[in-house]
């Protein structure tokens, strides 16, 4: 469901259906697999249809666990398990289908609400900071290394293609 290229230029890729998040050399050994194939869950070892990943500056790397669960998992660089944040509703800190996720270079986390229609920004330890509600639906987010945010927006509330910049 997802792929993304860390800074070392390992590839990361997401497998919504069978719960799993695999990391691959840039030649296609596979390095490192979290999940448990066909099992869905939200503790420390299992997901319930991740959607995304993104990573921050020290390596930290955050998944939106959004498909079937409503929570942000932080694993460290090693791809050890440090928190997990989230619950279902549409408050701060809540989630209905957590799509994708962006860090910028202030260490911030972005994740994209889909269903409430928002982007929730967090600190690195999951404290919310805010929320941008300009959104239809926001199903992709990228962050460049100057801190442009582009938001791919599957259904605009103004039926126009709706690019968030910050």
């Amino acid at each position: 469901h997802g792929l993304r290229i860390d800074r070392d230029q390992n590839v990361w890729a997401v497998d919504d259906a069978g719960h799993q998040i695999f990391k691959f050399t840039r030649d296609g050994k596979l390095l490192q697999t979290w999940g448990v194939k066909g099992v869905s869950g939200s503790d420390a070892k299992t997901f319930n249809r991740p959607t995304d990943i993104a990573f921050d500056a020290q390596g930290n790397a955050y998944i939106s666990d959004g498909y079937g669960g409503t929570r942000v998992v932080k694993l460290d660089k090693a791809g050890n398990y440090v928190t997990a944040w989230g619950t279902p509703g549409d408050g701060p800190g809540q989630f209905r289908v957590p799509h994708s996720i962006g860090v910028d270079s202030r260490n911030r986390v972005f994740v994209g609400d889909r269903e409430n229609n928002r982007i929730q920004i967090f600190d690195r330890d999951g404290r919310f900071l805010e929320e941008w509600r300009q959104f239809g639906r926001p199903s992709g987010i990228a962050i460049t290394k100057d801190d442009t945010i582009y938001v791919a927006d599957s259904e605009s509330r103004d039926g126009r293609t709706n690019l968030g910049v910050g």
